[in-house]
């Protein structure tokens, strides 16, 4: 079977109206009105959930179903996301050769825009075509990049799909089957205050405790399944101030849980081993500083057996297409996490964003049209497996 032709000229059109659209996370909405409009003519059904109002957005998930078509192929769902990081806003798109990059200020929000392009190009193919294909769902997703937020709140009692395909990675030649599970900590240390020139003996800094803390934290990679970070330190009132507050918040990964947990409680004990450290007599008491800790799950590992439906049909695919596709284990979390942990079976598929998150962020357009042709042979190999 000759898979219907993508339209390139139109794919760079839509990447670039929709990068140009601003979307940081929970304020979706006018991202969504685009795509709204722009299916409109196919007579799809579309709807948004309650996600935006649950998450205190403005947007909620937007859902797309296409009935089948000549085919008793089980459904399958197709997601990304519609939110992108800072330095986001006022993005200039530009064309490079063959590639698409910003102006240089802000990001180009190919993560995950050119997820979203990729599959809004799918759907207009198989509107345009007589291509059979089982039930198509779509779901362009919001503040994924602020914790997965809007994957979180998908219902999937409402969806029919047997398994989905994440557009959020780089590689076209690569399965995303395997990522970690995450912890992110907040840390909220108090300590006493006291004037930093006349009386520092009577104030316990709660700089100083943390600093003593992470001085005896192990962080970066500590080996190949698990890495820890502090991300943010918040501290301080005035340099005269022995300083009595500090928040940080940090995260621990790892595709085992138990090296999760592990480390997790290592750097709480190395919190309060620093605050023993510096505990002292104040007017005759003893005093100390206090932890105060919230630790959350944010995601939890997947791990795709290789003979799974959605590897298997990723696979064929990608050779159907002229692609080795390869597996691929990853340090990051997706929207495929929550669906895995939530019953779904899922992967995840590239769709050319490179140096994503940075103002060097940028996209090939081979790649993207590529995403586009990978998505209608992935319809195509689900099909033919229902009739073999």
């Amino acid at each position: 079977m000759k898979l219907p032709n993508v339209n390139r000229d139109r794919m760079v059109d839509l990447f670039c109206k929709l990068v140009s659209i601003d979307s940081p996370s929970k304020q979706e909405a006018k991202v969504a009105d685009f795509i709204e409009d722009y299916l409109s003519p196919l007579g799809l059904k579309m709807w948004r959930d309650d996600a935006g109002i649950k998450i205190g957005g403005n947007c909620g998930n937007l859902h797309v179903r296409v009935p089948a078509r000549g085919s008793k192929a089980p459904a399958v769902l197709f997601s990304s996301h519609m939110d992108t990081v800072m330095p986001g806003l006022g993005i200039k798109p530009r064309i490079d050769g063959d590639f698409i990059r910003s102006d240089g200020t802000t990001v180009l929000g190919a993560d995950d825009k050119a997820g979203v392009t990729a599959i809004l190009e799918m759907l207009k193919c198989v509107h345009e075509s007589d291509m059979p294909h089982g039930p198509i769902e779509v779901i362009f997703d919001v503040a994924e990049e602020i914790g997965l937020m809007g994957a979180f709140e998908v219902d999937l009692a409402q969806v029919q799909a047997k398994y989905a395909i994440v557009l959020d990675g780089e590689d076209m030649d690569q399965i995303i089957y395997k990522s970690p599970s995450a912890n992110r900590m907040l840390y909220e240390i108090e300590g006493i205050a006291a004037h930093a020139g006349m009386c520092p003996e009577r104030g316990i800094s709660a700089i100083e405790v943390f600093a003593e803390a992470v001085s005896n934290m192990k962080l970066g990679r500590l080996d190949d399944e698990t890495t820890a970070n502090i991300g943010t330190v918040e501290a301080g009132r005035a340099t005269n101030i022995v300083c009595d507050r500090l928040v940080s918040r940090a995260e621990v990964r790892s595709h085992s849980i138990q090296k999760l947990e592990a480390q997790t409680q290592a750097m709480t004990a190395a919190i309060q081993n620093a605050i023993a450290k510096y505990e002292r007599v104040i007017d005759g008491q003893s005093r100390k500083a206090n932890l105060k800790e919230t630790i959350k799950r944010e995601f939890t590992a997947m791990d795709i057996p290789h003979n799974s439906l959605p590897y298997r049909v990723v696979f064929e695919a990608g050779t159907f297409v002229g692609l080795q596709m390869k597996p691929a284990a990853i340090g990051g979390g997706t929207n495929a996490n929550v669906y895995n942990a939530k019953g779904l079976p899922a992967v995840v598929i590239g769709c050319g964003m490179r140096q994503e998150h940075t103002t060097n962020e940028h996209l090939a357009i081979n790649d993207l049209e590529l995403a586009a042709r990978l998505c209608l042979a992935i319809l195509f190999k689900n099909h033919e497996a229902s009739v073999a």
